[in-house]
């Protein structure tokens, strides 16, 4: 038999008799182009080119991005709905209060 815990609480869940809910979080890596360096000197699609060749002198033995990671939690109910008011927890972090040193 296959036992969850919610991963906020530590409560186990029963799932035969409440709902087991999962958040499935996907993080990647991302760039804003309109912040992107471009130098008017350099010839950019003699750059891609270049690369472009490369690629196909390597048959694509490395990644052309960096994977997501993906990280999944299960919540009991009480939990989920704490999770929906707050996804990102800003008020716990807001509560701790720092002192203006």
């Amino acid at each position: 038999m296959i036992h969850y815990t919610c991963d906020r609480c530590k409560r186990e869940i029963d799932a035969c008799h409440e709902t087991r809910y999962t958040v499935r979080i996907e993080i990647q890596a991302s760039s804003d182009p309109a912040l992107a360096d471009f130098d008017e000197d350099i010839d950019h699609l003699t750059e891609l080119h270049q690369v472009l060749e490369g690629i196909a002198d390597d048959d694509l033995d490395f990644p052309l991005s960096l994977p997501a990671q993906i990280v999944r939690y299960d919540l009991c109910p009480e939990c989920h709905q704490q999770f929906l008011k707050n996804p990102l927890g800003r008020d716990a972090m807001m509560a701790i209060g720092f002192s203006n040193n």
